[in-house]
């Protein structure tokens, strides 16, 4: 095996495992503590209904231009903020991002809803199967695996000693209960 071959084989492994350890940053922080919540809230949103409706009746070229037009925006805010993070402007990268996460939670949504009527563009159903397609990939690599076993084992070991620290109530409960127990020496310090 020469030289190039390995170069390569080195930057894809490289590639793959920054692109692996993305998707689980992602997953782990962004999604499963902000987005999800969100887009769960947002499916459950009685106030949506007649806009559910609206956008189910909505002429297909209108919705899939409204579609764009939202993703784009998500899109924007996530490359933006990320411009001014490498720029150094932290808390507006991080504010803008943090902003972007309803915007995407309201474009999953609906996707979500009207997935039937968008899924009539061809084209837009190629991109979404070769997108599925490439994350399906990723998930089954074997540093995706890998990666997301020893996280699981992080993870178990956590919960294993905040259980033993907090108990089963968890860690909220007990900040909770042990504020509310030094809440009137702290008042009374705080009067002095």
């Amino acid at each position: 095996m020469n030289i190039n071959n390995k170069t390569q084989k080195f930057v894809a492994k490289a590639l793959e495992s920054i692109l692996v350890i993305g998707y689980i940053l992602f997953e782990e922080l962004v999604w499963n503590i902000f987005a999800k919540p969100i887009f769960s809230y947002i499916k459950s949103l009685v106030v949506l209904e007649p806009l559910k409706q609206k956008f189910l009746t909505m002429h297909r070229y209108l919705l899939l231009t409204v579609f764009i037009g939202i993703l784009v925006l998500a899109e924007s805010m996530g490359l933006l903020a990320g411009l001014w993070f490498l720029e150094g402007y932290f808390i507006s990268g991080i504010l803008v991002y943090v902003l972007k996460i309803p915007v995407a939670a309201f474009t999953f949504w609906l996707f979500d809803l009207t997935k039937a009527q968008l899924m009539t563009f061809a084209w837009l159903e190629i991109a979404y199967e070769w997108i599925m397609g490439m994350i399906d990939k990723l998930l089954n690599s074997a540093i995706h695996v890998y990666i997301r076993n020893r996280i699981m084992v992080i993870r178990q070991k956590m919960q294993l000693i905040m259980g033993q620290y907090f108990g089963k109530v968890g860690f909220v409960a007990s900040i909770k209960s042990h504020y509310k127990v030094f809440k009137p020496y702290l008042a009374r310090f705080l009067k002095n």
